[in-house]
């Protein structure tokens, strides 16, 4: 048995398709089945059942999948362990990110990592995040930031950032006046956010629930449809009170067009991000850098955080004056809340 064979195998078990294991392979179909008839005559059992084109797992099959499950996220850092053995900083770790954390840092912070590191490639990858877990159970992410905790008992997390949620209205809005803004006047208000079952949506509800209020939008936005610039040009167009993670609309409330309304009842609302790994696996040394360099950037450690922030800065600084890829507004603000959060580590 090789390990080409079995990553072969677990491409079939995974797509139930010869063809399509070759497609994500880059392998020709008769190439598939070589190796999966040479990995069944060495093992000797067999390991699929063809129903004309539908390919089925037999038990054989089904337990050979949990036992790659084990064995190969072990086997893909044995190249990056031996590059420690020998000091080189070199290799490739796959990093997946949920929508927000793409919006709001990730991009820049993968970025950053690459300039300090520029041995290590790093491929990102943007879904949701359950799509994102997958990816790390059948071993093709080596670490995601997700926007809720796993599901998956294989899969282990860590709280990484807390985003707060906030309420905006254009600044002529009445409530935009107000000094502080009760949940039972905004209850009132036609309300802008995003469809049943997002994460904001779920947020707010809460809120609304524990004072004994009923959320009623009057405009629901489907996540799928970019709902952030939705929900903003909604708002813009005077259509109600939105709900939006801060580091998204910070860059819209410094330029005047929207104002933050002062909600003490939403002052815990919170977007939770998870940094997550497969429990299995062995961390390499360039998987555990960038978790670290992670972990520096939200202020786990006084000189992690202060580096990073200052090559953030730099960078941003660069491509700025270069006209190319200007900053998001989220990124502007999250290098802000880095450089107070560096901050207060060295209180």
């Amino acid at each position: 048995m090789t390990l080409h064979q079995l990553k072969v195998f677990t491409a079939v078990a995974k797509f139930k398709s010869f063809s399509l294991a070759g497609e994500e392979l880059r392998l020709h179909q008769p190439s598939v089945s070589i190796a999966v008839r040479g990995l069944e005559r060495d093992l000797e059992v067999k390991l699929f059942e063809t129903f004309g084109r539908k390919v089925r797992l037999t038990r054989a099959g089904e337990e050979l999948v949990r036992i790659a499950g084990e064995i190969l996220p072990i086997l893909d850092g044995v190249k990056e362990k031996l590059a420690e053995v020998t000091g080189l900083k070199k290799g490739r770790i796959r990093v997946g990110g949920s929508a927000l954390a793409a919006a709001s840092f990730l991009p820049i912070v993968v970025h950053t990592f690459k300039k300090q590191h520029p041995g290590v490639e790093v491929i990102l990858k943007i879904q949701k995040s359950r799509l994102l877990e997958k990816k790390l159970l059948d071993g093709e992410l080596d670490v995601a930031i997700l926007s809720r905790t796993p599901h998956y008992p294989l899969l282990v997390s860590e709280l990484y950032r807390a985003e707060p949620v906030v309420a905006i209205a254009p600044p002529n809005h009445p409530l935009a006046k107000k000094n502080c803004v009760s949940l039972e006047l905004l209850a009132k208000e036609p309300l802008v956010i995003t469809e049943a079952g997002a994460a904001i949506r779920d947020a707010v509800e809460h809120a609304f629930a524990e004072k004994g209020l009923v959320l009623t939008p009057r405009l629901e936005v489907d996540t799928e449809l970019g709902a952030r610039d939705t929900i903003k040009n909604a708002v813009a167009a005077g259509l109600g009170i939105g709900f939006l993670s801060k580091c998204h609309v910070m860059g819209s409330v410094r330029g005047g067009r929207f104002k933050i309304l002062k909600v003490p009842e939403l002052n815990e609302v919170k977007r939770i991000m998870y940094i997550a790994v497969h429990r299995n696996r062995e961390s390499s040394p360039n998987i555990q850098l960038f978790v670290d360099f992670l972990r520096g950037l939200n202020g786990r450690s006084q000189a992690g955080a202060r580096a990073a922030v200052e090559s953030l800065a730099l960078i941003m600084h660069k491509t700025t004056e270069q006209g190319e890829n200007v900053p998001s507004e989220a990124n502007t603000s999250f290098l802000t809340s880095l450089r107070l959060q560096a901050s207060r580590t060295g209180d």
